[in-house]
């Protein structure tokens, strides 16, 4: 039996399926227009707001290196004696002035550390210690950053007659994964040790430097403390 022949008079009468969802998602999106935009407009406000903030990041960055390097060019112009360096008051102030300015940037987080340096150069062990501490903060995760700040508390610590508390720092740089001031910090826990009457301790802490600082120049003074018997 044939099949009925379906006219195209009659094929058009037919509802398109494709054609009614999308007069149907049309109409949806009439109603909801406002929603809709809403949406839209918080995803782009969103992808702009990043966009923003990372060229933002490196305008400041570049920024702060160009600045930065002004300030460590005068930094190296203070003088050994740095308490008695006129200089060195206004160098604080920049290197102040930059933290502030430039906090977050990597060149803001170093100037802190250069600051902390120069306060404890000039005298200033409880300033140096506060801006030590909150560098540490800064690089957790660079060992051999850390060592730099952790043997600049344990200096800071002595000047301010706390052998005990410097010893603490000193013994994070001896047990550290870094080497950078490890065979100082050896020899500086070796000293305090025997200061304090603890002679087996020191012996370990020269020996120690020894072993694994041997071309160290404080293995040459391990060795004479030791009494040239190593």
């Amino acid at each position: 039996m044939a099949k009925k022949k379906i006219k195209r008079k009659e094929l058009l009468k037919e509802p398109d399926e494709f054609l009614t969802f999308s007069a149907r998602m049309l109409q949806w999106m009439a109603q909801n227009r406002d929603r809709i935009l809403w949406g839209v407009g918080v995803v782009v406000f969103i992808a702009a707001a990043v966009s923003g903030w990372m060229y933002y990041r490196k305008i400041k960055e570049d920024r702060a290196v160009a600045a930065f390097g002004k300030i460590m060019t005068a930094y190296r112009q203070v003088g050994e004696d740095a308490a008695s360096d006129p200089q060195a008051g206004r160098v604080k102030e920049m290197l102040a002035a930059f933290v502030d300015d430039y906090a977050g940037t990597g060149s803001g987080r170093m100037a802190r550390v250069l600051l902390a340096n120069l306060y404890f150069r000039t005298g200033d062990p409880d300033a140096a210690i506060t801006a030590y501490r909150r560098a540490l903060e800064d690089y957790e995760d660079h060992p051999l950053i850390q060592n730099l700040i952790l043997s600049g508390l344990g200096h800071a610590y002595l000047e301010k007659g706390q052998p005990d508390e410097a010893a603490r720092y000193f013994q994070r740089v001896a047990a550290g994964g870094a080497s950078l001031l490890k065979s100082e910090a050896l020899f500086i826990l070796a000293q305090l040790s025997g200061k304090s009457g603890n002679p087996g301790d020191k012996a370990v802490h020269l020996k120690k430097i020894l072993s694994e600082f041997p071309d160290s120049l404080h293995a040459v003074l391990a060795k004479e403390a030791l009494g040239g018997a190593e």
